[in-house]
């Protein structure tokens, strides 16, 4: 067992929200993540999502979306490809000091008499504890307390997919009931959308898309399963659960967009502590 640190708010998730939140805690936050992904819930799912360019948001937020916008990540129309988008948060977690400790699972939560909580990480070189005054998860599914998605706001979930046509990249996919495809940030960039059950893991996601694509209509034929999604696309209403006392589930995949999310986060710390004065 290593030995124990002391954070003041540990962070489930290296989503948009929980880097935003991190970065406006700074030193204070530590983000866990269970993957080597950041912004999964958006990046890694080929989420169907379009940026809102116009909204008034944070000079951070404001920074980033600035950025992404630059680099032709997103487009006028707001659209996204989402692999030019995990370099740029990798980036700023370099250049903005962000503490994220990646391919680390929670293994338990344990309330500690008074306040805060004991940790209990997983990583490459074993256990180790973590003591943190506040608890915030972002993920999409409540890592640190499964059953708190349990609750009703958990609606629906997601397995996408990148599709492809060979002959005519740039043609448009026709739009068909019962297979939602959405464009990403260019003509030739389209993903398909298989919905699942919420019991569904991934073996059986993965079957499913398979299944459904294969009984997909003459007219989508020509266009073939160019790569699979790496995450769930969940469908999760927005606010915040409280687990327990300063323990939230707060997930970022409840936002529009990944720029609503990071903001969401950013913002999420001076709601916290307007709780916290009451």
């Amino acid at each position: 067992m290593q030995k124990e640190t002391k954070v003041g708010v540990l962070v489930a998730g290296a989503t948009f929200a929980g880097l935003g939140l991190a970065l406006s805690l700074g030193e204070q936050a530590l983000v866990v993540e269970r993957t080597g992904a950041v912004g999964a819930e958006f990046t890694a799912a080929f989420r169907p999502a379009k940026a809102d360019l116009s909204s008034r948001v944070s000079t951070d937020t404001a920074e980033l979306r600035e950025e992404a916008v630059g680099r032709n990540i997103v487009g006028e129309d707001g659209g996204m490809h989402w692999p030019a988008f995990v370099p740029v948060l990798q980036q700023w977690i370099h250049s903005r000091n962000i503490r994220v400790r990646f391919l680390t699972r929670i293994v338990e939560v344990k309330a500690l008499p008074g306040a805060g909580f004991e940790v209990t990480l997983l990583d490459a070189a074993g256990l180790s504890k973590v003591r943190a005054d506040r608890l915030v998860d972002t993920t999409s599914f409540c890592e640190t307390e499964p059953a708190a998605a349990s609750g009703g706001r958990l609606h629906g979930k997601r397995l996408n997919a990148i599709i492809h046509r060979p002959d005519a990249p740039q043609l448009a996919p026709p739009t068909i009931a019962g297979y939602p495809i959405h464009r990403g940030r260019f003509n030739s960039e389209w993903a398909a959308s298989c919905q699942l059950s919420l019991s569904d893991d991934w073996f059986a996601a993965r079957t499913r898309l398979l299944s459904w694509w294969d009984a997909r209509p003459e007219e989508l034929q020509p266009w073939r399963l160019a790569a699979i999604a790496d995450g769930f696309d969940a469908g999760v209403d927005g606010g915040t659960t409280e687990v327990a006392e300063g323990w939230a589930w707060h997930p970022s995949a409840a936002y529009a967009d990944p720029f609503a999310a990071f903001e969401a986060g950013v913002r999420f710390r001076y709601q916290w502590e307007e709780v916290s004065k009451r």
